[in-house]
């Protein structure tokens, strides 16, 4: 049975979001939660934070969650932005110290790696996010690349694309930097084998600078990597970073860049 409704703070841009869907949840007729978390892919005990102002929905669940109950996704769409935008001061999204006392920071480089990011597609539930924000295309960089890491980065580009085919509601969005003509074909050619996979969009972003930028991989709402890409080799290093405070940062910045970037034709 779903837990009793907790009183809940309009002040709060979490419970503020969670009284609108309350009433859209009413006003549908009061769908069981069975029913709301078959849609969102979650458990009930999901949906029953989620309308208890415990936690934010991802976009996509607010998405399935609001179609669901009939409403409309493009009215929600900018009502659970305004609320992602301003959770960031809302103490009640910071409440569970344990679990932010568990938050590692954990370098990883090279084969290591694209291995742990493999390991949280195969964990990931329903979106995985990506930059790849570089001068050069992937395939400039395997003449510095050994053999394992090689092997490595291919089995976790190919894990991405067999997951967005997997059953159930998934999203995968990764934004490319067209700072040059070489990056801007490249970014046609895989926007072009993106067509074939519902699930995978890209978009592309100007890029004036003559420098790489960090770059980034999140899965769902539970962790993010940094990739660092050092010397004249351009070997790349970076970090696995479970804090919820970092990672919903890292969310937003990647939904500035998606909103910022555009769709090839």
């Amino acid at each position: 049975m779903p837990s009793a409704r907790r009183p809940l703070d309009p002040d709060r841009p979490t419970e503020s979001f969670a009284l609108s869907l309350r009433e859209l949840h009413r006003a549908a007729g009061g769908p069981k939660y069975r029913v709301l978390a078959a849609a969102i892919n979650a458990s009930n005990a999901t949906v029953s934070a989620i309308l208890n102002g415990h936690r934010l929905p991802s976009w996509e669940q607010t998405q399935a969650f609001v179609e669901a109950c009939g409403g409309d996704s493009s009215e929600w769409k900018q009502r659970w932005m305004r609320a992602d935008r301003s959770r960031g001061v809302d103490s009640a999204s910071f409440s569970g110290h344990a679990a932010h006392a568990g938050a590692t920071l954990t370098p990883v480089s090279d084969s290591e790696f694209y291995t742990a990011m493999l390991a949280e597609v195969h964990r990931a539930r329903y979106r995985i996010m990506t930059s790849y924000i570089r001068l050069r295309p992937a395939a400039y960089f395997l003449s510095f690349t050994d053999e394992k890491t090689s092997r490595a980065a291919a089995a976790y580009f190919n894990a991405i694309v067999a997951w967005s085919e997997a059953p159930g509601r998934r999203s995968v969005r990764r934004v490319i930097a067209t700072p040059n003509e070489e990056m801007m074909v490249w970014a046609q050619q895989l926007a072009k084998a993106a067509a074939e996979h519902p699930n995978y969009r890209i978009r592309v972003i100007d890029w004036p600078l003559a420098a790489d930028a960090v770059n980034f991989a999140i899965f769902d709402d539970a962790v993010a990597f940094l990739a660092f890409t050092t010397g004249t080799t351009q070997q790349l290093s970076g970090f696995r970073i479970d804090e919820p405070a970092f990672v919903r940062g890292a969310i937003g910045h990647f939904e500035q860049l998606w909103l910022a970037g555009r769709e090839l034709e």
